[in-house]
């Protein structure tokens, strides 16, 4: 009798741990990241990442000046084209020219947008230039967002605060979340964590800002509604202002919507919206399933997404941090990258590089980047921030390589060496030593 009733005691326990522990694990999966935490980057950066694999609907190039990616931004006017136009693929994140479209009563982001890419095209029509929108926020600086968004007829595709009352409601929400700015007043939940306004926000207007009737803010889609599905895939992100345009081949899209919220909105949306967790499952289920249908409609009208892009082998490691242990190396080279059917020959990489690293193993980096690219690769930089000083870029991106022989292979028997011949150059790379090579072939 004993021995049952301390069997049942510890079933009752280990039930009991058991289930605190899912518990725990649920909420922590509601959660947002505390802003303290280590967060590792995902490929699509803030954007939805999909499951599906896709490939861009282009001609592949192996030209080492096409091969290389940026997404350069300056605020305070348009950027480089002299610059723009020695890189392959170039991202103009909606920062570019803030400055000017800020201050243009009312804002025209969107349009300056479409001007820069229009100036780099003409440039160089052979530059492929990508724009951005966002996904999940509703940002009224963009004359497409900021006329629905004032048109009453569309209040349903956009999420509302909870019990509004008009100006009487400006302060009972979060601390980013003013329901009213000036004179202005919405019903609309918006925050303003990166909010152009007057006198000093991200983005300086030199008097009110006008972002049309509702405050400039960050409002946010609702993608339950199955009208504004259709609006979203067709008129907002397919368009004659991204992929339809001449010279314009892809988007940046950004942001996600998650059970916790929206990814850089203020953590208090599920509060100050009255989201149940239903309400949160349901937006959650609506926002990818219409991510899904939206990029295989991006590739069949010929277009690509940042977001569909995946990283390379991080062969390397940052300036002054200890190498790769060679092992691990060699095996994500034996097992992943130099086999028939290899992450390469399957995905579209971006392999994303800090400047700091650029300087200091120029060699190191783009030998990586010839030994385990495919048909569809970019080497360079991913967002850095608005700056007008122009990004570091070593010679080696504008040497012709040629094309790869065959895929990348190791010499001899768990050597640790591993090498790939291009018509034009023998590259090298050592797990032993963490270094690359790059020898070019006299012809």
């Amino acid at each position: 009798m004993m021995l049952r009733r301390a069997n049942q005691q510890l079933q009752d326990l280990g039930h009991r741990l058991s289930t605190m522990i899912l518990s725990l694990l649920f909420l922590l999966l509601l959660s947002p990241p505390s802003p303290s935490c280590v967060v590792v980057a995902t490929p699509a950066g803030n954007g939805y990442q999909s499951k599906k694999w896709r490939l861009p609907p282009w001609t592949p190039t192996y030209s080492m000046p096409e091969s290389t990616i940026f997404m350069p931004c300056n605020d305070s006017g348009y950027h480089s084209v002299s610059e723009a136009v020695r890189y392959g693929l170039v991202d103009y994140d909606w920062s570019n020219a803030k400055q000017l479209w800020a201050n243009t009563q009312p804002m025209d982001c969107q349009e300056r947008l479409l001007e820069q890419a229009d100036m780099v095209h003409k440039a160089d029509p052979t530059t492929k230039i990508f724009v951005y929108r966002n996904a999940i926020k509703a940002l009224n600086w963009f004359t497409s967002i900021r006329e629905k968004l004032d048109d009453p007829q569309y209040a349903g595709w956009f999420i509302k605060f909870k019990d509004y009352k008009g100006p009487s409601s400006n302060h009972s929400y979060a601390k980013n979340v003013p329901a009213c700015t000036y004179d202005k007043c919405s019903e609309f939940y918006h925050d303003q964590k990166q909010t152009p306004e007057y006198p000093h926000g991200d983005g300086t207007c030199h008097q009110e800002c006008d972002c049309g009737l509702k405050p400039c803010g960050e409002y946010v889609f609702d993608f339950r509604n199955t009208s504004f599905q259709e609006w979203f895939i067709h008129d907002w992100v397919i368009t004659n202002t991204t992929i339809l345009h001449e010279g314009v081949w892809g988007l940046y899209l950004d942001d996600r919507f998650e059970l916790w919220g929206v990814s850089e909105e203020d953590t208090g949306f599920k509060n100050d919206t009255g989201s149940t967790q239903q309400d949160m499952q349901d937006m959650y289920t609506a926002f990818g399933a219409t991510m899904e249908k939206l990029y295989d409609a991006i590739v069949s009208q010929g277009g690509f997404a940042w977001q569909m892009f995946d990283d390379g082998p991080n062969l390397h490691v940052p300036l002054g941090k200890p190498i790769t242990p060679p092992d691990q190396c060699a095996k994500k080279l034996r097992t992943e990258w130099c086999v028939d059917n290899s992450t390469a020959d399957r995905r579209a990489l971006r392999y994303g590089l800090l400047e700091t690293d650029v300087l200091a193993q120029p060699t190191n980096l783009t030998a990586e980047f010839l030994l385990t690219r495919g048909d569809f690769a970019w080497l360079g930089y991913d967002f850095r921030g608005c700056k007008s000083v122009e990004y570091p870029r070593p010679d080696l991106w504008d040497r012709d390589y040629g094309t790869p022989v065959g895929r990348c292979d190791e010499s001899g028997t768990n050597t640790g060496i591993f090498t790939r011949e291009w018509t034009k150059a023998s590259v090298s790379w050592n797990c032993n030593t963490g270094e690359g090579g790059i020898k070019l072939k006299q012809l």
